[in-house]
């Protein structure tokens, strides 16, 4: 299964380790340094002025333009189909 997180963009839930607000760039140095280097090997996709929500995967940060609660819910709804 996979989790849609706008800009055409599929995630598969197995690969998505968080969802994050944008602000956790200016809140911690720790994610921050995260970032950088993910953009230094070019594993950062998207925009960050559009970005409301980080999704970060194993191997990238997916910069989606979806809000944070949306996609949250999205997780929970597939969890009450497929869990259960």
């Amino acid at each position: 299964m996979y989790l849609h997180i706008g800009q055409d963009w599929m995630i598969p839930y197995a690969d998505i380790i968080g969802l994050f607000q944008r602000q956790i760039l200016d809140a911690s140095p720790d994610f921050r340094h995260l970032f950088s280097r993910l953009r230094a090997d070019e594993r950062v996709f998207g925009n960050l002025e559009s970005a409301k929500t980080l999704v970060l995967t194993e191997s990238a940060i997916y910069l989606s333009p979806i809000s944070t609660q949306t996609l949250q819910r999205r997780v929970e709804r597939r969890e009450l189909f497929f869990d259960s």
